[in-house]
């Protein structure tokens, strides 16, 4: 049987506020656009802070550090602290500092990785431009400029995410490490494209993990969603649980994917990547799996949702 998905009312959201203690925000298509914020969406988190809900964002962006995005959200209106951001660039430090990692991680990424990186004390090789020679054209010159380059013998990670400068030297480095399966293969998130109202295509960090997937025939350790490694931070790190938890997102695929993976109540708002036709078209599929991945609610933007919670006394709730 499909599951059902409930359009938000005012009685439905008053039950939800009662039930749920800790919300999760998708960013970007949830709370904003870039660097415009959706109408409403800020005086509704605000209004659930000021009910005594905790807060966290989640975001698959790893070209942002933690304290980018808290910038970024007092900038907008939200209220934010550290504790509050799970980004993958943080959250891949530090699921290698958990597990005691040793050694060096060859990193397809960016400055905001380095950067959480540094933060925690793990060393990194690759970050930055590495490209083949202008005047290497053939296939067998590139394959003469990659025998005489040696593998790092301290690597022994793979961590692959967002990188503007990837390559095919890059690709090569990476998958020469990844093939080694003593060695762990991390990525930040699997998103096929970027979001954008332009009328182009911007390839995700799942076009570059692909790259290194394809010739390894190996699969990484996701971080991101809808892997559940954030969750289980969150539960780790401030104690959440599943039954007093609600994610909101705008995708299927990732927020709300994650939710099911994580057995936490789920929103889809309507003013990002997916939509009611996604829904149905989800809800009627006959792949078992498609049909369980839809969410509990929708409502047309978050900012709606602080509306019809406007009316509720600003008093910590019962725990």
């Amino acid at each position: 049987m499909s599951k059902i998905t409930h359009q938000i009312n005012r009685g439905l959201a008053h039950e939800i506020v009662k039930q749920i203690d800790n919300f999760l925000f998708d960013c970007d298509g949830v709370l904003w656009h870039g660097a415009q914020v959706i109408p409403g969406t800020a005086e509704a988190v605000q209004k659930l802070k000021k009910l005594g809900k905790r807060i966290f964002y989640l975001t698959n962006n790893s070209s942002k550090t933690r304290a980018q995005i808290v910038e970024k959200c007092h900038k907008l209106g939200f209220p934010a602290e550290l504790d509050n951001i799970v980004g993958t660039a943080h959250a891949s430090a530090l699921y290698l500092k958990t597990m005691g990692f040793s050694g060096k991680v060859y990193m397809v990424g960016n400055a905001s990785m380095a950067a959480e990186m540094d933060n925690l004390g793990i060393k990194y090789t690759g970050l930055g431009p590495d490209h083949v020679p202008d005047d290497y054209e053939k296939l067998d010159d590139i394959v003469k400029f990659q025998s005489d380059w040696k593998p790092d013998p301290e690597v022994n990670c793979v961590l692959v995410g967002f990188d503007p400068h990837h390559s095919y030297m890059k690709m090569m480095k990476a998958a020469t490490y990844a093939k080694n399966r003593n060695n762990l293969f991390l990525a930040t998130n699997e998103d096929p494209f970027l979001p954008t109202k332009l009328d182009i295509c911007i390839p995700g960090t799942g076009s570059i993990v692909s790259s290194i997937k394809i010739p390894t025939r190996r699969e990484p350790h996701v971080i991101g969603k809808p892997e559940t490694a954030f969750f289980d931070l969150l539960h780790e790190v401030h104690g959440l649980e599943a039954g007093s938890t609600l994610m909101v997102g705008d995708s299927l695929n990732t927020d709300i994917h994650m939710a099911v993976n994580c057995d936490i109540k789920s929103v889809l708002v309507l003013t990002g990547a997916d939509g009611l036709q996604q829904v149905e078209e989800r809800q009627h599929s006959d792949d078992p799996v498609k049909r369980k991945v839809v969410p509990d609610y929708y409502i047309d933007s978050f900012g709606h949702f602080g509306q019809l919670i406007g009316d509720l006394p600003e008093v910590q709730c019962s725990k």
